[in-house]
C-alpha cells in the first residue's frame, strides 16, 4: 500500500516509502485484506494534524476520504481511498484502490476459519515546491520552482480469521518509487515495508468486548516498530438484524504504545489515547499522540479525527450460510 508521510520522530530520508497511522480508525489502511472482511459498508474521512503547535509554519498533515463494501457474493470485498498528504516542500495527492478475496477453510454454527488475500493499485500525483525558499540565500541546487511527479505503486496482504481471532502480513511499495526530484546517488533506494499484525477479539459479556492488536512494522534494514494497541468497546441500542444479529450503537476507548526496534536505538515513540462513538450508523473518532521523545517538549502532540456512515446491506440468514463475514464487529 502506497503510504502518505507520517513520521514519529525516528530518522528521515526525502524518498522514505510514508506509513499510515489511521489505521487506528480503518485496518484496511493497514492491510486490503481487511476490506469485506466485516459485514458493514461504510463511507468514512479522517483528517490527521501532526505536531500541533511546532514550528512558525504548517506542520505535517493528512486527509482521506475512505470507502469498503462487502461484495453481495459475500466471498471478498472492495474499497480504497482518495487521500492529500502535506509534508514541507512535499506534498501528494493520490488514489488507492483495494480489493479482496475470501476463501471458507472451516465453518461450523458459530465460528468461520476463512483466508482473506488482499491487493491495492495506487496512482498518485508528487508536488515538489521550492516557492518559499528564502530568495536572498544562494544555493545552485534551488531553482524556486514548483513540479509534479505522477507515480503508481502496489500492496498485497494476507489475513488469516478464526472467529474473532486474526493474524495477517501485509507488504506495501512493492514497485518501490522513487521522486525524480531528489538526487538518485544521494537519496537512498525506498524499500518495501512489510507489517505483520496479530489480533483477538475477546467478549467480556455479551456487551462488552477487549480487542488487543499488535503490529510489527519493518523494511528489513534500517526501520523496525512495534505497535501496542487495545480497545474497550460497550456495545448497546436496537439489534442490527443481517447475516449475525449485532447491537447498533458502540462506545470505543483505546490506547497504542509505539516503539522503535531499531539497531542501537530501542526507545519509545508515543503513547496515543483514542475515543470514539457509533451512533445509528453515524462514527465519530477521535485521537491524540503524545511523543515520548525530546521533540515532544515542542508541540502539543499529534491530533487525529474521523466521521463516517457505516450501513448494512444483507438480510439476515442462517448461520449456517457459507462464505459469510469473517468478523461479527469491526476490529
Amino acid at each position: 500500500m502506497m503510504f502518505p508521510l507520517l513520521l514519529t520522530g525516528s530518522m528521515i530520508f526525502a524518498q522514505d516509502a510514508p506509513v499510515y497511522e489511521q489505521y487506528v480508525f480503518d485496518n484496511t489502511l493497514l492491510n486490503p485484506a481487511f476490506t469485506g472482511i466485516v459485514d458493514l459498508i461504510e463511507v468514512k474521512a479522517a483528517h490527521r494534524q501532526q505536531w500541533m503547535g511546532f514550528g512558525p509554519h504548517n506542520t505535517p498533515s493528512t486527509t482521506f476520504l475512505m470507502y469498503r463494501s462487502r461484495l453481495k457474493n459475500r466471498n471478498g470485498g472492495i474499497g480504497g481511498f482518495l487521500y492529500t498528504d502535506k509534508n514541507g516542500v512535499n506534498s501528494q495527492t493520490g488514489l488507492q484502490l483495494n480489493g479482496s478475496f475470501q476463501f471458507l477453510i472451516h465453518t461450523n454454527r458459530k465460528t468461520r476459519t476463512i483466508l482473506s488475500f488482499g491487493f491495492g493499485a495506487t496512482v498518485f500525483m508528487h508536488t515538489y515546491d521550492q516557492t518559499d525558499f528564502e530568495t536572498d540565500i544562494y544555493d545552485p541546487v534551488v531553482d524556486y520552482s514548483r513540479r509534479n511527479y505522477y507515480g503508481y505503486d502496489a500492496n498485497f496482504g494476507v489475513l488469516f480469521t478464526h472467529g474473532g481471532f486474526l493474524t495477517g502480513v501485509s507488504f506495501d511499495n512493492l514497485l518501490q518509487w522513487t521522486c525524480p526530484a531528489y538526487n538518485q546517488a544521494l537519496e537512498r533506494a525506498t524499500r518495501i515495508n512489510m507489517n505483520v499484525h496479530v489480533g483477538k477479539i475477546f467478549w467480556l459479556t455479551n456487551h462488552m468486548q477487549l480487542c488487543p492488536l499488535l503490529v510489527y512494522k519493518t523494511n528489513i534494514k534500517n526501520m523496525n516498530q512495534i505497535d501496542i494497541g487495545l480497545k474497550y468497546k460497550l456495545m448497546s441500542g436496537k439489534k442490527i438484524r443481517t447475516v449475525y444479529t449485532k447491537d447498533e450503537n458502540e462506545v470505543i476507548i483505546g490506547l497504542t504504545y509505539k516503539q522503535t526496534l531499531d539497531v542501537g536505538n530501542l526507545s519509545p515513540l508515543s503513547i496515543s489515547p483514542m475515543v470514539g462513538f457509533t451512533f445509528k450508523g453515524i462514527t465519530i473518532s477521535y485521537l491524540c499522540e503524545l511523543g515520548l521523545t525530546g521533540i515532544q517538549r515542542y508541540n502539543y502532540g499529534s491530533h487525529q479525527i474521523a466521521l463516517g456512515y457505516r450501513w448494512y446491506r444483507d438480510k439476515f440468514t442462517s448461520l449456517g450460510k457459507h462464505n459469510v463475514a469473517s468478523m461479527v464487529y469491526d476490529f
